[in-house]
């Protein structure tokens, strides 16, 4: 579906909701986001990852709008235009990025490039335990392999979906914590959940 061309922008926008990984170029630091929407010239995405307005990204999209082949992923560079604080999404902040160049070669898992600084709002750390969780038709197990303050990454057998909720009992000082949560990205090792906040 096309969105109004409210801004000033030679491009019309569409809706694409997708998983993306993005790479902030000059720390080698990695960031999970979501896209909403498209066009030509860029994309409008969601994630804890803090940006500089002209900071340059590198962006892997895992269901690209602009298929080069099919089940290929996607690889391109762009520039941050604008940066907005997000209070109805379980991101904190949303990004409006311009292309620089198209589809690239570069490894975006390159363990040279995991080496530079997490600058995200909120660090992850190690975190592996067997823990339950629950949908409002199944309970299962899963595994976590790293946690912070905003939400935790799950592997799991269980077929879900993004933007699913799920509530999850976490052990904590000794005790267990219940916990409601939603998808906000998926791959082929697990998916992240974000914590919801309290009403």
């Amino acid at each position: 579906m096309a969105i109004p061309n409210s801004e000033d922008r030679d491009d019309t926008r569409f809706d694409h909701i997708s998983t993306l990984q993005v790479k902030d170029l000059s720390s080698g630091a990695f960031y999970e986001a979501r896209m909403q929407n498209y066009s030509n010239g860029g994309i409008y995405f969601e994630s804890d990852g803090i940006f500089q307005k002209g900071a340059k990204i590198y962006i892997c999209m895992q269901h690209s709008p602009y298929p080069q082949s099919s089940g290929v992923l996607e690889y391109y560079t762009a520039e941050v235009k604008w940066r907005k604080n997000l209070k109805q999404s379980f991101f904190d902040y949303g990004y409006g990025v311009q292309f620089v160049s198209g589809l690239g070669k570069q490894d975006l898992h390159s363990n040279n490039d995991r080496k530079g600084k997490d600058t995200r709002k909120h660090p992850r750390k190690p975190f592996c335990r067997t823990i339950r969780l629950s949908t409002p038709k199944e309970i299962f197990k899963g595994r976590t392999k790293n946690i912070s303050a905003s939400g935790v990454f799950i592997s799991a057998e269980a077929k879900l979906e993004l933007g699913q909720e799920l509530k999850l009992s976490l052990p904590y000082k000794g005790k267990t914590v219940k916990i409601l949560g939603q998808i906000v990205w998926l791959n082929d090792e697990g998916f992240g959940l974000k914590f919801k906040k309290n009403k």
